[in-house]
């Protein structure tokens, strides 16, 4: 499709299947953002890691070390609009989580 058409026109074939600079290439690749999209879009979708995927320390039970926030989670949240207050909460219990992980006492804020 056109996603692998431009990883081919910006690596080599034999670069396709080395995951680190596929990575590198594609953050690296200029995106032009010329306006929002209307308010009445901006909308959470569903979709993403499943609830029961993850532990209460929104780690992923299936790759210990990998904590899961915010519009990478499934659900359908009755907040509406940019779930800002539910992704920095989300993305605040997953820090303290991976803190925890590591052994590390997670700050009192």
């Amino acid at each position: 499709g056109v996603k692998a058409g431009l990883l081919r026109e910006a690596l080599p074939a034999d670069a396709l299947t080395d995951a680190a600079r596929v990575a590198a290439t594609l953050k690296a690749l200029p995106r032009v953002l010329s306006a929002p999209r209307p308010i009445d879009e901006a909308i959470s979708t569903a979709g993403g890691v499943a609830i029961d995927a993850l532990d209460a320390a929104l780690m992923l039970r299936a790759r210990p070390g990998v904590f899961c926030a915010g519009e990478m989670l499934d659900w359908d949240a009755p907040t509406g609009g940019y779930l800002l207050t539910a992704c920095l909460a989300g993305g605040r219990a997953a820090a303290d989580g991976a803190l925890r992980w590591l052994g590390v006492t997670p700050p009192c804020v």
